[in-house]
């Protein structure tokens, strides 16, 4: 039987409201005053709701009581201990293991103190005492591996760990974060008075530290414990789990009366779903599948919009995929909805700290270009507009330099602005040791205090909520480092910050809304009018069970530790609450990448596998077609909705066509006329920046040197003298690109992979009373000059020519080039009414080279007469819409310049 003292609520139920109701009652007597009674809560999210609960019960204001998490409790009953903060402790197993580099080979020196961390204070908390025999410890993680014999890599493993743990026992001396709980929460619990009654209230999980003390206060009749969910089924799993520690029994929960209930039960029943009982309405559960993360965003956005302005008090956002809140966050304050957001966001991933990991990266690289203009970029850096301007496209994208603070100094000798700025930037980093250099963490830390001090970033960082977080990070890191050895080089000093900004979190307001944006571990007594689950995925809910770097799942469980089954079978008996905290709940869900298949999590599956067998489909397909119109859209009563994205379709500036068409401008009007307007008309080409590697058309124009050089005819007899020929002049041409990066050394294998194909067709070509290479070609036509050059122009007997053009990359399709769809050839032919023969000669294995010669004059005449069509239209002022298919598109180097995803008329 349940202990009097111990409450068992159906998930359905409202246990803040319950329980107020039973606190009311059995303390009337006493009210208003309440002063002597305490309320524990797993997080304080539910305690305004709580306190409401109890004033309308007791029908008047009231004096307390006390609402406290289990932590704060522990530290404000418990008995006072100086704990080591957790920083504290993790550098202490850093400096151990910088004096050991052989025990974790590969593995920095952060990431293992952080991993030994964990394990470390996990075993604290769960009371694992390993003994002072090596022996018997290593014995007694063989029989949790249930090994047949020993092995020597767990022996090590155990070694390592029996060592390294008592250690940390004796250097903490018993005062790290764990340790001191357990023994503040002990004391805590003794300190309660006869005249004091402590609630607890919606606990789902208890450690090893936590449960012990319960027990006994239990058990002395001292508190009364608030339980919620059901002993059957899946979700009751972990329920089961708790009560087992603390000598519980429950008792079965009264029979759902809800469809809700009655789904959830089925969905998640140990054996096969009771289809016995009637249908009953369909349950308040939609399911949305988004095409991806943007638009799932978007769709609980109007959910969300659509329920305040339908009434919702209170709405309850639940995601495990921090990504997708910060979208939905900037969406609803776009609406004007804030997010009360208790969850923050680790610190790292705020403008403060990228701020700071810019310059960190800066001269981690010797202030190679991409981190220096991030850093210059940032709001936080006092820049001027045209500094700036100057230094990205004058001199990393105009002159090419990459890297190098005396070399950007020198270049911007005639630029006094941001010659000043480099300066200053060069002093800042000469307070900070060479990165390589191996100094104590404390004087890293001070130094790069120091570094922005100099630069003004500490003023303006301490204006930002987040950048005043960090700045205090900055001083406690550095009095913890002040306190060890800590020998560092740059990039390791850079790995411990990092850590350490990725631990805090930040809060950005604390604003209060009617929408609050929780996870799971946040959900516990949880009620609301409108309940949305997003991210519903498999890779989210239940998630994958974390990489452990020491010991396997197995050990961990045998040892008392928590593994992910356990943590599984929590989530779920969380989710369950969750889908019945409201009167309505909304799932969504998306492919996790572009391309993806989306996959609902198992747990939701489930439910709607169950509701499909009462005939009920939980599907919500109008949704994301609301999400996606233009009623979704935020507008101002006063302010006209804006328009449909059309396609592109800009008037010719007539002053701008150019004098002479190349065949690249042809292609390009064929293609898609706005593809003409950027390249021919504006003049736009991307840019190449100085660390990326060449393209596939630098290779080709190393081909195209080569064979310019090379004129020779080939015989069988000179075939051997040709090849050598070739070669030398390869050797030549690939030279400086051996020298400046590997690439070339593919670049080389290719060209020497195609040689015997390229003698092949050398040797039996017609032969040519003379060959030119790289001819340029020129026509009049009307008031412009059509132009090309030929790769090769080989002069016949007769007269005629014949045209070749080399192609390294793709080759154009037959069927296009009949069909006057790919021109350059016939644009070339065009320029010279002698030539008969116009050839495409791949120099790739995957491509096949065309001939043109009895349709090449009709094609060529058929081309020109359309060209002269296009071009008169482009004197009278002819738009030029964005028209290119999937090809042209998918090559063309202003994609997205025309937006054609934004595109309605299409």
């Amino acid at each position: 039987m349940t202990p009097p003292r111990v409450h068992l609520l159906p998930p359905s139920a409202d246990l803040c409201d319950r329980a107020a109701q039973q606190i009311v009652a059995q303390h009337r007597d006493r009210l208003p005053d309440l002063s002597q009674v305490t309320i524990l809560l797993p997080s304080l999210g539910a305690a305004p709701q709580l306190r409401r609960a109890l004033a309308v019960h007791a029908g008047c204001g009231l004096l307390g009581p006390q609402i406290l998490t289990l932590e704060v409790f522990a530290q404000t009953r418990g008995a006072h201990v100086a704990t080591l903060p957790a920083l504290d402790c993790r550098l202490r197993l850093a400096s151990a293991l910088a004096q050991h580099r052989h025990l974790f080979p590969g593995v920095g020196h952060a990431q293992a103190a952080d991993a030994l961390f964990a394990l470390f204070e996990d075993l604290i908390a769960h009371g694992l005492d390993c003994g002072d025999d090596e022996t018997a410890f290593t014995a007694r993680l063989q029989a949790a591996y249930r090994a047949p014999r020993p092995l020597h890599f767990l022996s090590s493993e155990a070694q390592i760990a029996h060592r390294l743990f008592k250690a940390y026992l004796q250097e903490t001396e018993q005062r790290s974060p764990a340790a001191a709980y357990r023994q503040q929460l002990q004391s805590a619990f003794a300190s309660l008075n006869p005249a004091e009654t402590l609630y607890l209230l919606g606990f789902d999980a208890f450690s090893p530290a936590q449960a012990a003390p319960v027990k006994q206060a239990l058990a002395q009749g001292r508190v009364e414990l608030w339980l919620q969910g059901r002993c059957a089924g899946h979700d009751g799993e972990s329920l089961q789990a708790l009560c087992q520690p603390l000598g519980i029994i429950l008792e079965a929960a009264s029979p759902p009366a809800s469809a809700t209930s009655v789904l959830l039960d089925s969905a998640y029943s140990l054996g096969d779903a009771d289809l016995s009982q009637p249908p009953l309405a369909k349950a308040p559960i939609e399911i949305v599948q988004a095409a991806g993360a943007e638009q799932e965003a978007r769709c609980v956005d109007v959910a969300v919009r659509e329920a305040l302005l339908s009434g919702a008090k209170s709405i309850t956002v639940i995601s495990q995929d921090r990504k997708l809140a910060r979208r939905l966050r900037a969406l609803l304050e776009r609406a004007n909805v804030p997010l009360h957001d208790p969850v923050g966001w680790a610190l790292s991933t705020s403008s403060a700290a990228a701020c700071v990991n810019a310059w960190l990266e800066c001269l981690a690289s010797g202030f190679q270009f991409r981190p220096l203009l991030t850093f210059l970029k940032s709001a936080f850096a006092d820049t001027g507009d045209e500094p700036l301007r100057v230094l990205e496209q004058d001199l990393v994208y105009g002159k090419g330099i990459e890297k190098d603070l005396d070399v950007f100094i020198r270049e911007a000798q005639s630029h006094p602005p941001l010659k000043v700025l480099l300066e200053q930037l060069r002093a800042a980093a000469k307070q900070t040791p060479a990165w390589n250099a191996t100094q104590s963490g404390e004087l890293w830390c001070r130094s790069l205090r120091g570094a922005l001090d100099a630069l003004g970033l500490t003023a303006r960082l301490q204006q930002d909520a987040a950048g005043g977080r960090l700045i205090r990070l900055l001083e406690d890191f550095a009095r913890a480092l002040t306190q060890h050895r800590l020998m560092l080089e740059g990039e390791a000093f850079r790995e411990l910050l990092d850590r350490q900004m990725e631990r805090e979190t930040f809060v950005p307001d604390r604003r209060q809304s009617p929408v609050q944006l929780l996870t799971l571990e946040q959900s516990q007594n949880l009620r609301c009018d409108f309940m949305v689950v997003c991210g519903a995925t498999r890779a989210q809910l239940p998630g994958a069970a974390a990489a452990e770097p020491l010991f396997n799942a197995q050990v961990r469980s045998e040892l008392g530790l928590p593994v992910w089954t356990s943590r599984q079978a929590l989530a779920l008996s969380r989710l369950r609450r969750v889908l019945e905290a409201a009167p309505r709940v909304l799932i969504t869900y998306a492919p996790e990448s572009a391309g993806e298949e989306a996959v609902l999590s198992p747990w939701i599956e489930a439910v709607e596998a169950a509701a499909q067998r009462r005939g009920h489909d939980l599907r919500n397909q109008t949704l994301p077609e609301v999400a996606a119109g233009a009623e979704a859209e935020i507008a101002l009563a006063d302010t006209a909705l804006p328009g449909e994205t059309r396609r592109p379709a800009p008037a010719t500036p007539v002053d701008l066509i150019p004098q002479e068409i190349s065949a690249t401008a042809h292609q390009a009007l064929v293609d898609c006329p706005y593809q003409f307007f950027a390249r021919s008309l504006l003049g736009l080409r991307p840019q190449q920046a100085p660390d990326e590697d060449s393209d596939r058309s630098e290779y080709g124009k190393r081909v195209h040197r080569i064979l310019q050089a090379f004129t020779e005819r080939v015989t069988a007899e000179t075939r051997d003298s040709a090849r050598l020929r070739l070669e030398e002049i390869a050797g030549e041409v690939f030279a400086p690109d051996l020298r400046a990066h590997a690439l070339a050394q593919l670049w080389v294998a290719e060209f020497r992979s195609q040689l015997p194909a390229l003698l092949d067709w050398l040797q039996a070509r017609e032969p040519a009373q003379h060959v030119q290479t790289e001819v340029e070609l020129k026509k009049p036509h009307g008031i412009r000059t059509l132009i090309g050059f030929a790769d090769r122009l080989e002069i016949r007997a007769d007269g005629t020519r014949a045209l070749v053009d080399y192609k390294t990359g793709r080759v154009p399709k037959t069927k296009a080039v009949e069909a006057c769809e790919a021109v350059q050839l016939l644009h070339y032919a065009a320029l010279d009414s002698r030539i008969h023969s116009a050839e495409y000669l791949a120099l790739k294995d995957s491509e096949t080279s065309i001939i043109l010669e009895d349709s090449l004059t009709a094609l060529r005449d058929s081309v020109l007469k359309r060209l002269e069509s296009s071009l008169a239209a482009l004197e009278r002022g002819a738009p030029l819409p964005a028209h290119g298919d999937d090809d042209s598109c998918e090559h063309c180097e202003y994609r997205g310049l025309c937006r054609k995803e934004d595109w309605r008329d299409v």
